[in-house]
């Protein structure tokens, strides 16, 4: 085999095996170089409302437009999230209410699948700290973070935990997602 052939098939085996490691590539160290903080570090931002707004644990302010979604698992536990607006979380909105069945992948991710694929059209694919709701397009799984993911081809962010966000990690078996209407 000459060399060029050989550096060909070592790029595609790299590629191939970036594509089949999905969402649960996350590392240790953030994008900028910093490491994670560690459990006792992390703060859960409870909402804080104002007209129609609702501000983040990063402060950013996302439109509620009705679109706060619960999560509800284990009968009585809840994570509340607020969805940005693109047309993946809009996708994702529309199916509500809906009963899906958590999996655990990775170190830092709970899984389940909608029942129809979502529009990423205008979606930002980035990366996921603690506590995103984002979507994985190529395995059509909606991803809940409780550790950080970094930015990956085909994954797609559409919000942040407002409440609740401490509790990622405990998600398992049946869940419930719906839409919230009235103001928590």
């Amino acid at each position: 085999m000459d060399k060029k052939r050989v550096w060909k098939l070592l790029l595609l085996t790299i590629l191939l095996f970036s594509v089949l490691t999905g969402c649960a590539a996350a590392g240790k160290i953030k994008e900028d170089g910093r490491k994670n903080p560690g459990p006792a570090q992390e703060k859960t931002a409870a909402p804080a409302v104002a007209g129609n707004q609702v501000r983040a644990g990063d402060n950013k302010v996302m439109e509620k437009e009705g679109r706060l979604i619960k999560v509800t698992f284990h009968g009585d536990k809840e994570i509340l999230f607020a969805l940005n607006d693109s047309t993946v979380s809009r996708s994702f909105y529309k199916q509500l209410p809906l009963t899906a069945v958590s999996e655990n992948y990775g170190s830092n991710e709970k899984t389940f699948q909608p029942p129809k694929k979502l529009d990423c059209g205008d979606g930002r694919e980035g990366a996921c700290p603690k506590g995103t709701i984002a979507y994985f397009s190529p395995w059509n799984n909606v991803c809940l973070y409780y550790g950080d993911a970094p930015r990956y081809p085909g994954l797609y962010v559409m919000g942040k935990a407002v409440k609740g966000a401490a509790q990622i990690g405990s998600v398992s078996g049946t869940i419930k997602i719906e839409a919230v209407t009235e103001k928590k």
